[in-house]
């Protein structure tokens, strides 16, 4: 299904708590444009790339089944424990497949992984099983900024940071650093919507702990296990938030960007 990334136990259980999670107007939105031309019974989505299950838990309210794939069975592991919803199920999946019958899902999601995608093939599947009026959300979050009329400086020190690790991502995290701008989903009708933000108050220590879950950092710290980037990093946040205290609440907002595709045609 997709580049294998993520998959240590360690990461995958530090991505578990640390990473955001969407909020319920996300969801909205993609239920409404399904909506407005799929008339039947919503019964089954499957959410491809679930990772820890972040995404995939927003989908249960509105159907009577949910899938939840991914590769590593370390992030389905950690996306199994915390899971309380009878109406989900998490199973790995690879080879780019859907394991489900032709004309069979009324929504299928990806949430911060269809760049990782075999895109072309990801597309057959996804015509392959949804219904006619099914709907391909594709959707993910960019960088965050740090909210507040005098944190300029704390952004470009954050952003700086964060320009350092870039090289020790993979290259298709371009993709994030784009929002999709260049993932182009396979229906004539279709729709992108950034409008939704997530919205989190962190403390220093919190924003430290989602950035040792990026798969850059870790990267460079497996080339440069001597180095404290971290610790650096901590000290020049406080002195451009012109603090010593490292519970001071940081006001975090991350973009999104919704790419939603209908599909109209057999």
């Amino acid at each position: 299904m997709s580049k294998r990334f993520f998959e240590g136990a360690q990461h995958a259980a530090r991505y578990a708590v640390t990473r955001p999670t969407y909020p319920p107007e996300l969801m909205t939105k993609i239920i409404n444009f399904l909506s407005m031309k799929y008339k039947n019974v919503l019964d089954y989505a499957a959410d491809i790339g679930c990772g820890s299950g972040q995404s995939t838990e927003l989908l249960s309210p509105y159907f009577q089944k949910v899938y939840g794939y991914d590769v590593s069975e370390n992030q389905l592991k950690e996306a199994k424990k915390k899971n309380k919803l009878s109406n989900i199920e998490y199973k790995v999946s690879s080879n780019n497949a859907i394991p489900h019958e032709n004309k069979s899902l009324c929504l299928i999601t990806a949430a911060q992984a269809a760049h990782w995608f075999d895109l072309k093939e990801f597309y057959s599947e996804v015509h392959r099983t949804l219904k006619p009026m099914g709907v391909l959300a594709v959707y993910g979050y960019a960088f965050p900024q740090i909210v507040g009329k005098d944190y300029s400086q704390v952004n470009e020190t954050f952003q700086n940071f964060y320009q350092k690790v870039r090289p020790y991502f993979p290259p298709d995290r371009i993709h994030i650093d784009n929002k999709y701008a260049n993932i182009i989903l396979p229906y004539e009708e279709k729709i992108r919507d950034e409008s939704v933000r997530i919205h989190y108050d962190w403390n220093l220590d919190r924003l430290l702990a989602y950035v040792t879950s990026w798969s850059g950092y870790i990267r460079y710290m497996e080339k440069y296990p001597n180095k404290d980037i971290l610790s650096d990093l901590r000290q020049d946040l406080l002195k451009m938030m012109k603090t010593k205290d490292e519970n001071n609440i940081l006001k975090m907002e991350f973009p999104t960007f919704i790419l939603l595709g209908r599909k109209t045609t057999e």
